[in-house]
C-alpha cells in the first residue's frame, strides 16, 4: 500500500536517500547521478523550512510494506504578494514504481492542498520535451504547454529543450 502525505522531520534520512536514487535513475531530473550531495541534515532543514511556509509543500509517497519513500512532490510557492497564487512543481518517483500511479496520486493530493489554501490559482512545471511519459501524464492531469525553453538542459554535450507547462485551478 502506498501512502501520500506531507513530509516530516522523521523522513529526512529516507528523503535524502530517495532523491539521490532518483537522480541516478533518470536523465530527466535537474541533477544527474552523483552531481549533488544531500545529507540528512540538509533534507531535515528543507522539510522544516517548507513546513513553516503557508504557500509551499513537500509531499512524499511511502511504501507502507517496505517503509521506503518512493516518490516526492515539492510545491514551491512564492513569498511576494503578486506571486503567492503560483507554485512551481518538482516531482520524482523511484524507477521501480514508475507507471503505478504514484505521481498521479502526488499531484491529486497537492491539488487538494492547493484548493484548500484558497490562494493557489496557478501550478507550473518544466519537463524535458523528450520525457514523453511525464508529458503524457501532465497533459492527462490538465496541464498545458505554454512554451518551449530552447537548449535549457545540457546532458553531457547535448542540449535539450524543456516545455513550460501550467494548470489553472
Amino acid at each position: 500500500m502506498i501512502q501520500i502525505r506531507e513530509a516530516c522531520e522523521y523522513d529526512a534520512k529516507r528523503f535524502a536517500k530517495m532523491q539521490l536514487q532518483i537522480d541516478g535513475e533518470t536523465d530527466y531530473m535537474l541533477y544527474g547521478a552523483g552531481e549533488r550531495e544531500i545529507t540528512t541534515k540538509d533534507a531535515r532543514k528543507r522539510i522544516e523550512f517548507f513546513a513553516d511556509l503557508p504557500y509551499s509543500l513537500i509531499l512524499v509517497a511511502e511504501d507502507m510494506e517496505t517503509d521506503e519513500l518512493i516518490g516526492f512532490l515539492i510545491a514551491d510557492g512564492n513569498p511576494p504578494n503578486r506571486m503567492q497564487h503560483s507554485v512551481y512543481i518538482a516531482v520524482g518517483v523511484v524507477k521501480s514504481h514508475w507507471g503505478q500511479g504514484v505521481a498521479t496520486r502526488l499531484f491529486t493530493h497537492m491539488e487538494t492542498w492547493a484548493k484548500a489554501r484558497g490562494v493557489v490559482r496557478r501550478i507550473e512545471l518544466g519537463v524535458l520535451c523528450e520525457n514523453k511519459a511525464a508529458l503524457h501524464l501532465y497533459q492527462n492531469l490538465g496541464y498545458e504547454i505554454e512554451g518551449t525553453h530552447r537548449d535549457s538542459f545540457m546532458i553531457g554535450t547535448d542540449y535539450y529543450d524543456t516545455y513550460w507547462m501550467s494548470k489553472l485551478i
